[in-house]
Formats: C-alpha cells, sequence, structure tokens
C-alpha cells in the first residue's frame, strides 16, 4: 500500500491541530485525566464515525491525493468502520462502545493508508478514546474488550483487501495507444504526458465484479457531424460564460490538493447525520454505503476512459476551430469520456435515503449490495447525462 504523497505541503490547518497523542495523563491540581489535544471525550463519542471521516479528509488534502486515491481510501476506512460497529452492535447498543469499535477500526486502517504519519498516531488516538470510555463508571469491561477486538478484527480485514486491491499496479508507457485522430493527449497549457492513473480500472471492486460490470454507451464518434455540433457548443458556452457559471464551475473544481467529488459528498452527507441526529451505527452504514458505492464508481468510470481514450475539447477545439482557445479551468490529465464528477456524484441518491433506516447490519449483506448496486446504476445514468460535455469533452473531470 502506497502512500501517493507529494513532499512538501504543509498540513492542512485541521490535522494540524490534532496533537500527537502522548499517553493520558493525571492532572496534578485535581486528579482528574487530561486528555491529548484533539481527542474527544466519551460525552461526544456519537460523533466518532464523523470525527474519523474528518480526519481522513484532511490527510487526503494535506498529501494532496488524487480523486481515484480519496475515494479508495474512504472506502477502505470507512468498511472497516461499518464492519466494526456492525460486529459490535450484535452485542451492545451502548453509543459509546460502537465509538470504541469504530475506533479501534479505523486508528490502523488510518495508519496503514498514510505511512508518512507518525507511526501508530492514529491507534493512539482510538486507544486514548477507549480508555476514557472504558474507565467510565459503569462500563462492563468485557464488552469494551469485545468492542475493541470487533474493530481490531475489523481493521486488519479492510488493510488486507487494500493490500491485495491492485492499487499498486505500475503502468508500462508502452501501453498506451498510438496517436491518431479523436486519441486522448497532453494538453495545454500543463501538457501532463502520462495520465492519471492509467491502471485503475483494473482495481478491485467491492460490489461490482468488475469495473466493466456497469458502462456508459459509447462515445459520439470523432469526426462525426454528431461530435463537432458537441465540439461548438462546449465553444460557444465558454464565450458565453457568465460570472454564476464560472463560479459555480470554480466550485466544482475539486482537483488534487482539495477534497475532490468524494470528499465533497463525504461533507454533505455529515452534515446530513448531524442534521438528521443518525446514531453511531447508522452513520457508520451510510458513510460505508457512500464510499464503497464511489470508490466502484471511480472504477467503472476509469474503464470506461481508458477503453476509448476520448481526447480533451481543448484538442478538438484547437484543432478546427480556434487554435488559441483554453477553457476556463485547467483541464486534467486524463481521457475524457465519460465524467468522473458525475461518475462519483450517481450514488447520492441512492444512498440518501440510508438515512432513515434504524437497523444496523453486520458486514456488507446481500441487501446492501444491491443497494450498491442500485447505485451504480444511477452513476451510468449521471454520467451519461453529461454526456455533451465529456464526449466531445468537457473540460472538467
Amino acid at each position: 500500500m502506497t502512500a501517493q504523497a507529494s513532499g512538501g505541503t504543509d498540513p492542512a490547518a485541521s490535522v494540524a491541530a490534532v496533537a500527537e497523542p502522548a499517553v493520558a495523563a493525571q492532572n496534578p491540581a485535581d486528579g482528574s485525566t487530561v486528555l491529548p489535544l484533539g481527542v474527544a471525550t466519551t460525552a461526544a463519542a456519537n460523533a466518532s464515525v464523523s470525527r474519523w471521516n474528518s480526519r481522513a479528509l484532511d490527510l487526503c488534502v494535506k498529501y494532496r491525493r488524487n480523486p481515484l486515491r480519496i475515494a479508495r481510501a474512504l472506502a477502505v476506512l470507512h468498511a472497516g468502520i461499518q464492519d466494526a460497529v456492525a460486529s459490535a452492535a450484535a452485542a451492545t447498543e451502548d453509543p459509546d462502545l460502537l465509538a470504541v469499535a469504530a475506533g479501534a477500526a479505523a486508528g490502523p486502517v488510518l495508519d496503514a493508508l498514510f505511512p508518512l504519519e507518525t507511526p501508530g498516531r492514529f491507534q493512539a488516538l482510538a486507544w486514548v478514546d477507549s480508555a476514557k470510555t472504558a474507565a467510565a463508571p459503569g462500563v462492563d469491561q468485557a464488552q469494551a474488550s469485545r468492542a475493541r477486538a470487533a474493530g481490531a478484527a475489523a481493521a486488519e480485514r479492510a488493510i488486507a483487501k487494500a493490500m491485495r486491491d491492485g492499487s499498486d499496479l505500475v503502468w508500462d508507457p508502452r501501453q498506451r495507444p498510438a496517436p491518431g485522430p479523436g486519441v486522448w493527449r497532453a494538453t495545454p497549457p500543463l501538457h501532463g504526458y502520462d495520465p492519471l492513473e492509467p491502471l485503475a480500472a483494473q482495481w478491485t471492486t467491492w460490489v461490482l465484479r468488475d469495473g466493466g460490470e456497469v458502462q456508459p454507451p459509447p462515445p459520439v464518434v470523432y469526426d462525426t457531424p454528431a461530435y463537432w455540433a458537441e465540439t461548438a457548443e462546449v465553444l460557444a458556452v465558454s464565450r458565453a460564460l457568465t460570472p454564476e457559471q464560472a463560479r459555480i464551475a470554480d466550485d466544482w473544481n475539486l482537483g488534487q490538493g482539495s477534497v475532490t467529488p468524494a470528499g465533497v459528498w463525504n461533507l454533505k452527507a455529515r452534515a446530513l447525520l448531524e442534521e438528521k441526529g443518525l446514531d453511531q451505527a447508522q452513520s457508520a452504514r451510510v458513510l460505508a454505503v457512500l464510499n464503497i458505492a464511489m470508490a466502484d464508481a471511480a472504477v467503472a468510470c476509469w474503464r470506461a476512459k481508458f477503453a476509448d481514450w476520448t481526447q480533451r475539447p481543448v484538442t478538438a477545439i484547437r484543432e478546427r476551430l480556434d487554435p488559441d482557445w483554453l477553457p476556463h479551468l485547467l483541464t486534467p490529465s486524463f481521457p475524457s469520456y465519460v465524467s468522473n464528477h458525475a461518475a462519483l456524484s450517481g450514488p447520492r441518491p441512492r444512498c440518501w435515503p440510508l438515512t432513515s433506516r434504524t437497523r444496523p447490519r453486520r458486514s456488507m449483506p446481500p441487501r446492501q449490495r444491491r443497494h450498491c448496486r442500485g447505485c451504480m446504476a444511477v452513476f451510468t445514468f449521471a454520467a451519461t447525462t453529461t454526456r455533451g460535455s465529456s464526449s466531445a469533452g468537457g473540460s472538467g473531470a
């Protein structure tokens, strides 16, 4: 498992605010327990799942993970948390003990996903939370131990899956297609020659058989009247871009160094979880289904992109319509069709209804798998409804 980190990047402010955990200490003035900065108390345990999600997003920004790596990391993290919480929920409904299970899974997973952090940092954060819970009056120590064991076992399973998911494959540049009309190539002004994550289409999926199980229709054929009509539409829209349209484009320009589209939907999901007052088990399930669906959607999207190697609109427009044209946003370095933003946004309508369900479920049973497959169907619809901007190749994802 690789960190995929970029050196020289300052930590995000919210990550910097979480101090390296020392051991819990006793306040000499009154004998109370003093926790390291950034560690939540038991009273805030219901926010445990969202807190681990927040830490993961901060780390993704800190290490400038690309959109596919973020979708993958969030799926691994929340699959582990859901597994742990569902296992612990079979023995207890105590939200503090479910938080212990969530942390016991999340800590090792984050340590594995972000190896450039201080070794064991997140396990230590989880341990302090667990120690505080176990020290509270009336806590069943046997159940607390079982919750920790459930989390540790879930972490091992999640990390083992991540280690064999194919995300460490190395691309051979000789595999790129020969240059030709309509075939993707480096685009101005950055001219990045190698495409981003060309082997992501081969990553192991969670629910789909593989990335080819759910695919959009083929792109509009290059050099047909329909193709040039779409290309002309992109140029016309860019020339008449309003300030409001430019603002919306900038807001959704979620490239490397941001939380990326997957992160945005996690932020929105957390706001919805808080608004609806969902408990630990519900929150774990919603974030697991959302992130597993988005991770599979990303693999399916990349399967389509690297099956067709569709050129970007900036290439088509400069070739035929305006040799000096550049889009409002920088063009990312990967083929155009199908839209990654749309693909990762597609699962959201099918995941939000889960916020009304209350029964914790063990890992990923068939019914929940079918729900993720429904999310994949929405991915196909959402991705292909942007066909006019990504088949001729919109300047976005």
